[in-house]
């Protein structure tokens, strides 16, 4: 048997023979083994003189029943023995099974049988299983082991044990068993986009997922199908809290661009195995972006938004009777006045709505009119036009027309993003401004306009 320093703290009790109630005396060493021992004449002479070498004991009983017949006789000490219980020294999950190791000093007082009995408690003193049990065999040097269940609640737990024989039992240990941590990691998930476009021309190419867990997990993050196949590993960590981002190009493990409706996966498990697993769903578009050609022809009335008239001035409309919803620009017509006084000016502001861009980007900005001098007249002939620019509202590509009545290119921009208001706008349409007019005792006539561009959709 082992010697440990948990010996010298326990209570050894020594079974110690009681004394019979009737022996009077002790017998002399010094007696002859001829002599014998003398009669009281009161007794009958057939009974034979007890002999205290040979007498009998009454037997002993330990434990709490020892002397309960009453106090003639006198108890005796129970037999006390130690036992050191030794767990894993990290915390068992909930609901897992654990070692405990029962190692007894003493063994022989237990005696036959012997029987491992351990109670798991939670913070508040109360047990979710209740005492437990389990016979078990020691080895030479006085250690066995069970396996015992550890709680799914959270909680902190204690286990107290000891170990019973038909001879006696150890006293009672109690060891720390740690904290069951049966609370999950909470997981938010978000995305970028709801749809990408994963082909490489600059627009929307990716997708960017952020998750934020609330402790310290291991993840890994992935793209995977709606069936749960594997399409791309985004990242992954051993020990990680707080927040993250990975990107997704829309490219499979295999480097070969996909499409269709995917999910972006992130699974965590804490550090007792605690999992929890967020997935949100995004559609990686096959379609791209490409330049699609916008013209449209539009009167002269449809176009205007603004006219200012001078006091000698007039619009006429229409401008011509065989040229339905034209208008007749003539200066100084009711009066005169000079080419620098507002009176002799006539000026037309005019809009048109341009198709939606998909990334707000245009391009090859056409405008024209189609008209001339008015018919039968033979004097002085001019108008001039120019593009507004939204931003400070100046006019920009000014051009001034003289007498032939036929098409005439008003602008002609390769780049006129700068040209076109709200072409980011989600309220309202994107416009292409510009401007007619003249003053000097000019006359004009304008049937229509016409607007030719260039914008991206996804095709």
């Amino acid at each position: 048997m082992r010697v440990r320093a948990l010996v010298a703290a326990a209570a050894v009790a020594l079974i110690v023979p009681a004394v019979p109630a009737f022996a009077t005396e002790t017998p002399s060493t010094t007696t002859e083994p001829s002599e014998t021992t003398t009669v009281e004449p009161s007794q009958p002479e057939t009974e034979p003189a007890t002999d205290p070498a040979t007498e009998t004991r009454p037997e002993t009983v330990s434990g709490p029943a020892a002397g309960a017949e009453g106090a003639a006789e006198e108890p005796t000490a129970a037999v006390v023995t130690t036992v050191v219980i030794t767990v894993p020294a990290t915390t068992p999950a909930g609901g897992a099974t654990f070692p405990v190791t029962y190692d007894v000093e003493n063994v022989e007082a237990l005696g036959a049988n012997p029987v491992a009995n351990w109670t798991i408690t939670g913070s508040n003193g109360t047990s979710p299983s209740g005492p437990q049990s389990a016979p078990i065999t020691l080895d030479a040097d006085g250690v066995a082991t069970v396996q015992a269940t550890m709680p799914t609640a959270t909680d902190t737990y204690r286990l107290t044990g000891f170990v019973e024989g038909e001879g006696g039992a150890t006293d009672s240990v109690t060891v720390d068993l740690g904290s069951v941590d049966a609370t999950k990691p909470v997981v938010t998930l978000s995305r970028s986009l709801t749809t990408f476009y994963p082909y490489k021309d600059g627009y929307r190419d990716t997708v960017t997922a952020k998750f934020t867990v609330n402790e310290t997990v291991g993840f890994t993050a992935k793209v995977v199908t709606g069936g749960g196949t594997l399409v791309r590993t985004l990242g992954s960590s051993s020990s990680f809290s707080g927040t993250t981002s990975y990107a997704w190009n829309g490219y499979n493990n295999a480097g070969s661009r996909v499409s269709g409706t995917y999910y972006i996966r992130i699974e965590t498990k804490d550090k007792v195995g605690n999992a929890t697993n967020a997935q949100i769903s995004v559609a990686a578009s096959a379609k791209k972006l490409t330049w699609k050609t916008y013209s449209r022809t539009v009167t002269a009335a449809d176009a205007l938004d603004y006219k200012y008239v001078g006091s000698c001035s007039t619009l006429k409309a229409p401008a011509r009777s065989d040229w339905s919803e034209s208008r007749g620009l003539r200066s100084n017509t009711r009066c005169k006045a000079s080419a620098t006084s507002s009176k002799a000016t006539v000026y037309t502001e005019n809009v048109k709505c341009l198709p939606k861009s998909v990334d707000g980007n245009y391009r090859n900005l056409s405008l024209k009119h189609y008209g001339g001098r008015p018919k039968g007249y033979t004097k002085n002939v001019y108008m001039v036009s120019t593009v507004l620019r939204p931003s400070d509202w100046a006019a920009r590509q000014k051009h001034q027309f003289g007498n032939s009545v036929k098409w005439k290119t008003m602008a002609s921009v390769a780049s006129p993003n700068s040209l076109i208001q709200s072409r980011t706008s989600t309220q309202y349409c994107p416009a292409v401004w510009w401007t007619a007019g003249l003053n000097s005792s000019s006359r004009y006539d304008v049937w229509k306009y016409s607007v030719g561009i260039q914008y991206r959709v996804l095709a």
